[in-house]
């Protein structure tokens, strides 16, 4: 994400890594819901519906769910805005150089930020413009003038994010999510009634249940809540067809390639499956769409409430707000180590080794312990995204990854240390015994630095 690198370049020269995360999570639903708000407001006129609206999206149960884990998915500030153009296009309120100008800016923003939500909105987009092409005949001349300002923002599109494009098809990598994950990681429809862990009312409640929604805690952000439901139905149930398809195919589209329900694939295939068939594209997570259903879900309760703004309005949106509200986030301590300094480190060990730290993989802090060195080692199975391909061919080493222990782990890790060059390996207090001791079996030789064991590869 490097637009959100270079914006919070000065916090993480000043307050590290941390410090940068924390200010730019905290600041991303605030940013998200003000730039709602101000679609809301165009939308309705009114600021208290239009509050309304901005504070669904902006801290939604998506919101709460990516909260801690996915701040690329946090910072989407742009898409409200790219709606407000449109809106502000289709109704005469802006002349085609801004409309290009404000376009290229946001959509390339959004690739800076995350690239799966800049492929994805461009598709949610073009299906809500081809909708009304077809439902509102009467808008076809101004569409088409809209469409003209979109093709004119391409090539400045382009041109602002082509070092990413030359990175993703020019240079080697082989970081890939499993073919089967867009299959996986989908909104169950249960979560639509049923909160997880995520949300402060009823959560923990209905732990039991939502614990075998399809995913995992991260990605399960599908809950709208009674409250909010009834308002949707209320509002759609008046409203023009263009916005009920709108919605419903929105809807169709987070459930992903098929239906699953309480986690289970029940084999009915939904539409979403022939994007699975695309390139890139069809790497997508379906559950991840949902980041637009909260859109429209914030967008046509403002419109419902401003239309009668009456005291069981009122109360349904307040009710609506309450089941949406986030849990409290819990805040864990700096994972701190006094041997992962660089003068440290160059002292036990020399610079520039190639490590492997255990705790291992994506519950592991070593991704922060390498920072606080000054990146003066070079680390072997880190945390960045998902394993690389290769890595993912083999069973043993994605258990470890994830934090299962079996027989053959400690056979594979060392073939794994071996084959990557690994010359030192660091144990932390804290890693799993079954670890710790066996790879004191290895016959490497060992020493006690700092609280640390450190193993030398002969």
């Amino acid at each position: 994400m490097p637009l959100l690198a270079l914006l919070g370049y000065p916090l993480t020269a000043t307050l590290g890594p941390l410090g940068a995360y924390n200010a730019l999570m905290l600041a991303a639903p605030v940013s998200a819901a003000l730039s709602a708000y101000a679609l809301c407001l165009y939308l309705c006129r009114r600021p208290g519906p239009a509050l309304l609206g901005g504070w669904i999206f902006g801290f939604s149960s998506f919101a709460a769910a990516h909260m801690n884990q996915h701040l690329n998915l946090e910072w989407c500030l742009a898409l409200p805005l790219l709606a407000l153009v449109g809106c502000k296009r289709l109704d005469g309120g802006l002349g085609r150089g801004w409309t290009v100008a404000l376009l290229a800016v946001l959509l390339a923003a959004q690739a800076g930020v995350s690239l799966e939500l800049f492929a994805t909105c461009i598709v949610i987009s073009a299906y809500g413009w081809a909708l009304a092409w077809l439902t509102l005949p009467g808008l076809r001349p101004r569409l088409r003038v809209l469409a003209t300002d979109i093709a004119l923002a391409a090539p400045l599109v382009l041109l602002l994010v082509s070092p990413l494009l030359l990175a993703m098809f020019t240079r080697p990598h082989d970081m890939k999510l499993p073919p089967l994950w867009p299959f996986y990681v989908v909104a169950d429809p249960l979560n639509f009634f049923i909160p997880t862990p995520s949300t402060w009312l009823g959560g923990a409640l209905f732990a039991p249940v939502s614990r075998h929604f399809a995913g995992y805690s991260g990605e399960i952000g599908a809950y709208l809540g009674l409250p909010l439901i009834f308002m949707l139905w209320r509002y759609l149930r008046g409203a023009h067809r263009f916005a009920v398809l709108l919605f419903l195919g929105v809807l169709l589209a987070a459930l992903g390639p098929g239906l699953v329900v309480a986690g289970r694939p029940t084999g009915l295939p939904l539409p979403w499956l022939l994007m699975t068939k695309l390139p890139l594209i069809g790497n997508a997570l379906p559950a991840r769409l949902m980041i637009y259903m909260f859109l429209l879900a914030g967008s046509f309760a403002s419109l419902w409430l401003a239309h009668a703004p009456t005291r069981g309005r009122w109360l349904a949106a307040a009710l609506a707000v309450a089941c949406l509200w986030p849990a409290p986030a819990p805040v864990e301590e700096i994972p701190t180590q006094p041997f992962f300094t660089k003068a440290e480190i160059i002292k036990q060990i020399g610079p520039d080794r190639r490590v492997l730290i255990l705790p291992w993989g994506i519950f592991s802090p070593s991704m922060y312990w390498q920072t606080t060195s000054g990146f003066s080692f070079s680390q072997i199975g880190g945390y960045l995204v998902f394993p690389p391909a290769r890595v993912q061919q083999d069973a043993v080493l994605m258990k470890l990854f994830f934090g299962s222990i079996g027989p053959d782990t400690l056979d594979d890790l060392k073939a794994y240390a071996l084959a990557s060059g690994v010359q030192d390996v660091i144990v932390v207090p804290g890693t799993d015994p079954r670890l710790a001791t066996g790879i004191a079996g290895w016959g490497w030789p060992a020493r006690q630095v700092d609280g640390v064991s450190l193993y030398t590869a002969p």
